[in-house]
């Protein structure tokens, strides 16, 4: 992994089906990858925070231009800002993106420093000058929607067996 890699997850917490549904997305969280072992991330359950990853499989995307080592430092830098201020998940962003995709209703509540796993990632991308939803309000956002970003690609499948990681394929996606 690099600094800005996007891994997208199929999650199987208790609130995955209904994300699923509402979002009409097998992808339920998206996080970013903050070195090669990192990721800084936000879920259902935790604060934001840069951790270890622990995730087992998740499909690797990544921008089409490569960072430069400026843009890499001050994404770094949002992100520990962001991680020294959070509040926790923003479950009312959540039910607004739901409710808008689903009824389509034009609505945005939101909490300060509170957020979802995608909302960070556009916000950190749109503070280095990459705009990945250009169709959307920045943070108004969800993995599915980045996933389908013209700015990024498939890299590939991951799996972990006792620690080491394997690749499923790196075969070229579509999107």
């Amino acid at each position: 992994m690099e600094v800005g890699d996007l891994l997208f997850v199929k999650g199987n917490c208790n609130f995955s089906p209904f994300i699923r549904f509402f979002l009409k997305s097998e992808y339920t969280h998206v996080t970013i990858a903050v070195d090669h072992d990192h990721i800084c991330e936000v879920d259902l359950y935790r604060k934001m925070e840069i951790m270890k990853n622990p995730y087992k499989e998740y499909d690797l995307y990544r921008l089409k231009a490569n960072l430069t080592c400026d843009q890499q430092a001050e994404l770094l830098h949002f992100l520990q800002k962001k991680v020294s201020t959070s509040k926790g998940y923003d479950w009312w962003r959540l039910v607004s993106i739901c409710v808008k995709r689903y009824f389509r209703w034009n609505i945005i509540i939101h909490e300060q420093d509170r957020y979802i796993c995608s909302e960070i990632i556009d916000k950190a991308f749109q503070h280095i000058g990459i705009d990945l939803v250009e169709d959307c309000v920045t943070g108004d956002v969800t993995p599915i929607d980045i996933m389908k970003s013209k700015h990024i690609k498939y890299v590939t499948s991951v799996y972990r067996v006792k620690d080491s990681l394997k690749e499923k394929g790196s075969y070229k996606r579509s999107g």
